[in-house]
């Protein structure tokens, strides 16, 4: 199952139930360019790049749907929560979303501002560069616990 609003019964599933509820892209279908830069496997990867297991755990973690402004809020999240990211790579990632992307994941002038909240709220949570993370460790534990561990619960309230 994907969602355009997040569900608020998963708040009490476990993450591992939770992402055992979705139904995302595999890796084949992801284009090249966000590949490029966004897959910690990739010689280019921006900060805040994250395997898609992850991707799909902050999803959860963050509350976001499956529409483009939830990928654009995610994203945003990872980048401004990685405490590598820079000026110059926001730059490099605002150019590539909004003309090199493929339009299926293209970013527009709302999606950019969906994005630049989604990194200051990563900017402002205590844990940082969950996108360096292992989320097995949370697996079995409710999605409002793992927020509230990891300071989630007050900055996206």
């Amino acid at each position: 199952m994907l969602w355009h609003q997040y569900p608020e019964y998963l708040d009490n599933l476990s993450l591992k139930a939770a992402y055992e509820m979705l139904e995302g892209d595999p890796p084949a279908k992801i284009p090249f360019i966000v590949w490029l830069l966004e897959n910690p496997d990739s010689p280019l990867a921006l900060p805040g790049c994250i395997d898609l297991y992850g991707h799909d755990c902050i999803h959860l973690l963050l509350k976001q749907g499956f529409t483009s402004e939830g990928e654009a809020y995610v994203v945003g999240f990872t980048m401004g929560n990685d405490a590598r990211t820079t000026p110059f790579h926001l730059m490099i990632f605002k150019l590539a979303a909004q003309v090199l992307y493929p339009e299926k994941y293209r970013l527009n002038a709302s999606e950019i501002k969906t994005f630049e909240r989604g990194f200051q709220v990563g900017r402002s949570i205590r844990v940082k560069n969950l996108n360096q993370t292992s989320f097995e460790k949370w697996e079995y534990k409710a999605l409002a616990q793992v927020r509230a561990e990891i300071g989630l619960e007050a900055a996206i309230a």
